[in-house]
């Protein structure tokens, strides 16, 4: 393992555990209010906490990819920046089309299955989109990187 990929490693664990720690404080600290009787807005609470940590965590994670990209070598690098390329803008127009399809008066007789907790409101919709546009675009990078690599063998 080379010494940048180490330390990125080592930036992933500590990231890790400082993560895990801010979630366990953060429910710790409003369990105890709540105990104690405190006027807590729990839900409200919940919402700000997770978006702060969802932020930590994409800062965290692009952080890491940084590390990671810097650590590799050219080829690698060029294989997934093609990959990217190629395979993500693949996935997005697939996706494009579904979401063309869903615009369509039609549509309205599909039933979507709900993944939210039970939630069938635009905001879990949009969740399962995005969810979906993403799938779509990891599956097409995914497809891309291993051909670029077969031509390349």
């Amino acid at each position: 393992m080379s010494k940048g990929l180490k330390r990125v490693a080592l930036y992933f664990l500590l990231g890790l555990v400082a993560f895990v720690l801010a979630v366990f404080t953060i429910g710790g600290v409003v369990g105890y209010q709540e105990a104690r009787g405190a006027p807590i807005d729990a839900d409200g609470v919940l919402f700000w906490a997770m978006g702060a940590v969802a932020v930590a965590a994409m800062i965290g994670a692009m952080a890491v990819t940084v590390g990671w990209m810097r650590s590799i070598d050219e080829a690698a690098r060029e294989a997934h920046k093609s990959a990217w390329f190629w395979g993500g803008c693949g996935g997005m127009a697939v996706a494009g089309v579904l979401v063309i399809l869903a615009s369509m008066p039609q549509a309205a007789a599909i039933d979507i299955p709900v993944w939210f907790s039970g939630r069938n409101d635009p905001a879990a919709y949009a969740a399962t989109g995005a969810a979906g546009l993403a799938l779509f675009m990891v599956a097409g990078y995914t497809l891309a990187w291993v051909w670029w690599w077969w031509k390349r063998r």
